[in-house]
């Protein structure tokens, strides 16, 4: 999941980023970016993100449906 955030940074520091291994967040300073630029960012980027069925890489073993070998 993708999360974009509004918040007052440092000067010069436009945006900061944290992944993990299942989310990503963007904290982007509130005077780069609107509310409603925010919101639509993080969607634009949530739909980007493969739901099943991917045809994405796939781990050695893995077949073409999750299953493992």
């Amino acid at each position: 999941m993708i999360t974009v955030t509004r918040i007052r940074l440092d000067d010069g520091t436009p945006v900061v980023l944290r992944a993990t291994a299942d989310d990503l967040d963007l904290a982007v300073d509130d005077r780069h970016i609107t509310k409603v630029g925010a919101t639509a960012l993080e969607t634009a980027l949530n739909g980007l993100i493969p739901r099943g069925g991917s045809t994405g890489p796939r781990a050695p073993g893995e077949d073409p449906g999750g299953n493992q070998e």
